[in-house]
C-alpha cells in the first residue's frame, strides 16, 4: 500500500512516517525509483504499533531503534529504562517479554513482476527526450526527462516498444501503456504508470510527459560523466581487501553521522547479508579487483584508483572514498554511483566496507 493509506491504516501522519524512515526504524519495503512512492505492506503496522508502545512507556527512538534491530542490546537499555521509570516498571515488564521473543514480521510484499520480454516495434515519433508536466493533475514528478533511445534500446530503469513504456528497476519489472496526443504544436505522451498496487487494485498513475526534441540519443550521450583523469597518487592505508558492510542513502544518513553497530542484525536495514556489491580490492600501483555479484571485475582497462578515489573507467564515474576507524576497526565509507547517479540525476549512494 501506499504512504498515504499505510498512515490512514496506523492512525499517524505521512511525516512521521517519513521521519522513521529516515532514522531507519521503519522503512517502506519498496521505492519506486521513477514515482519516489513508498510502498508498506499490512505486516509493518504491527511495527508501527511496536514503536507506539515503546515510545509511550519512554523509550526514545534511538533506543526502540536497537530494540527493533539488536536482540544482544535488549537486557542493558531495559536495565537502565527501569532505573530510570520505576514507576512503569509492570509496562516494560510486559514489553520486555515481547520484545525478548523477537519481533518476526511476515513480509507479505511482493514485486510487481510482468513479462517485459517483449518484441520491439518501433515507432519513430516516440525517439528522443521527454519532459514530465504532471503527473494526474499535479506538478508530480514535473520536470523530470525520459529518453526513448532507437530500437528500445534500455537505459537506467526504462525500455520500450510501440505503445508500451517498460520498468525494471532489479525489484520490479512491468509494462505500461501509453498512448500519444497532439495539442497545439506540441505532442504529448499520457503513459498509465502501474503503482505497486496494481495487482489488487488495478490502480494506475497518469503521468503526461511533453516532447522535446527528435534526437536518436545513446546511452553514452546522456549519461552522466565524472572526470576520471586524475593523477595517481600513492595512499597506503587503503591498500587491501575490503568486504561489503552495509550501505546507506545520504538523504536518510549522512556519512559525517555513520557509526557501525557493534551487532549489526544480518539483512536487516541497510546491514547486508547478501550485497551485490561484494568486495573491493586496492592493491600498489593503482590496480583494482572488485566483485560485483558473481562477477569479478579486474584490469586498469576497467578502473584505477588514486588518493580518494575510485576510477571506473567503463562508466566514467569518480567514487570519492574516505576511511574511519571505530573500536580499532577501519571502515572504507565509498561512494557507489548506479544508474540512478548517472541517469537520474540523484546524489551518489555510500557503501560502507570494512578491512579484511
Amino acid at each position: 500500500m501506499k504512504i498515504g493509506d499505510f498512515a490512514k491504516a496506523c492512525n499517524t501522519n505521512i511525516s512521521v512516517l517519513r521521519h522513521y524512515d529516515k532514522l531507519g526504524l521503519l522503512k517502506p519495503l519498496y521505492i519506486d525509483r521513477f514515482t519516489e512512492y513508498r510502498y508498506y505492506d499490512k505486516s509493518q503496522i504491527a511495527v508501527f504499533e511496536r514503536i507506539s508502545e515503546l515510545k509511550a512507556i519512554g523509550f526514545t527512538l534511538a533506543e526502540i531503534r536497537l530494540l527493533l534491530s539488536c536482540d544482544d542490546s535488549t537486557e542493558e537499555i531495559f536495565a537502565a529504562k527501569k532505573a530510570e521509570l520505576e514507576r512503569q516498571l509492570r509496562d516494560l515488564e510486559r514489553l520486555k517479554s515481547k520484545i525478548n521473543g523477537g519481533i518476526i514480521m511476515e513480509q507479505k510484499f511482493k514485486a510487481l513482476i510482468e513479462n517485459t520480454d517483449l518484441p520491439f516495434v518501433n515507432d519513430e515519433q516516440v525517439i528522443g527526450k521527454w519532459r514530465v508536466e504532471s503527473e494526474n493533475g499535479s506538478l508530480g514528478s514535473k520536470d523530470r526527462e525520459l529518453y526513448f533511445l532507437p530500437k528500445g534500446e534500455f537505459y537506467w530503469c526504462f525500455g520500450w516498444t510501440n505503445g508500451k513504456l517498460i520498468y525494471d528497476d532489479g525489484v520490479s519489472r512491468y509494462v505500461n501503456d501509453y498512448r500519444l496526443e497532439e495539442r497545439g504544436d506540441d505532442l504529448y505522451m499520457i503513459a498509465s504508470f502501474k503503482s505497486q498496487d496494481y495487482p489488487e487494485t488495478g490502480e494506475t498513475t497518469a503521468i503526461a510527459l511533453r516532447k522535446l526534441d527528435d534526437v536518436h540519443y545513446t546511452r553514452d550521450m546522456i549519461a552522466r560523466k565524472d572526470d576520471i583523469s586524475k593523477p595517481f597518487i600513492p595512499d597506503d592505508k587503503v591498500i587491501g581487501r575490503w568486504k561489503a558492510f552495509c550501505h546507506f542513502d545520504p538523504s536518510e544518513l549522512s556519512k559525517e553521522d555513520f557509526v557501525p553497530l557493534q551487532n549489526p542484525p544480518e539483512g536487516s536495514c541497510n546491514y547486508l547479508s547478501d550485497p551485490y556489491f561484494k568486495e573491493i580490492e586496492f592493491a600498489q600501483g593503482g590496480h583494482v579487483t572488485a566483485i560485483y555479484g558473481d562477477e569479478v571485475i579486474s584490469g586498469d582497462d576497467k578502473s584505477v584508483w588514486t588518493r580518494g578515489f575510485w576510477l571506473r573507467k567503463w562508466n566514467s564515474t569518480a567514487c570519492a572514498y574516505e576511511i574511519k576507524s571505530f573500536g580499532g576497526k577501519d571502515y572504507l565509507i565509498i561512494e557507489w554511483k548506479s544508474g540512478d547517479y548517472r541517469f537520474g540525476g540523484r546524489e551518489s549512494d555510500y557503501y560502507v566496507m570494512v578491512r579484511e
